[in-house]
């Protein structure tokens, strides 16, 4: 019960700070479902690893943990991503556009841990790019894939794979 207690005061806890941290300037989103276990792990290693380790392991020990429990990869991301942003968003010494940067670079290096190495069952390495692309070149990324038929992910990858072949055949129309 009281495990229980301490859960449920940590996912209110995280609620009030997403909802300061969006008053503070960074808009940490609208809070995602609850998921009391991953909230309790994730919240733990980001907030205070053990001294023994860096927050980094803290953060890839909380994440195979909830592997093993079989909570899923987007909710790892989505949890982990909801505890850190209010705790940027209070840091006064950094700039708003600072702020986001952290967020991101958390977001991507958190991205990376929980994806790569695949699972066991998985034959394929994640390959996580994070790449920015103007409005207009997403658009029409997003319209050649739908031209072929194909998600955006599966038409990325093969450009990728027909430009390594030395085929420029895919191209995107102008």
């Amino acid at each position: 019960m009281r495990r229980r207690a301490a859960v449920v005061s940590l996912a209110v806890a995280a609620g009030l700070a997403a909802t300061a941290a969006s008053s503070a300037g960074l808009d940490c989103g609208p809070p995602s479902a609850p998921h009391p276990e991953a909230d309790a792990v994730l919240t733990q290693a980001i907030v205070s690893p053990q001294p023994e380790t860096n927050a980094g392991t803290a953060l890839a020990s909380a994440i195979q943990r909830l592997r093993a429990q079989g909570v899923p990869r987007t909710v790892i991301v989505d949890r982990a991503v909801a505890a850190y942003c209010p705790l940027v968003a209070r840091d006064e010494s950094l700039t708003l556009d600072r702020q986001r940067e952290a967020v991101r670079r958390f977001a991507s290096a958190l991205t990376s841990l929980v994806y790569d190495p695949p699972g066991p069952n998985e034959g394929e390495t994640a390959f996580i790019l994070s790449l920015r692309v103007k409005p207009a070149l997403s658009l029409q990324i997003d319209a050649a894939a739908a031209k072929a038929g194909k998600t955006r992910e599966a038409w990325i990858l093969e450009a990728i794979q027909a430009r390594l072949a030395g085929d420029s055949s895919i191209v995107l129309d102008p």
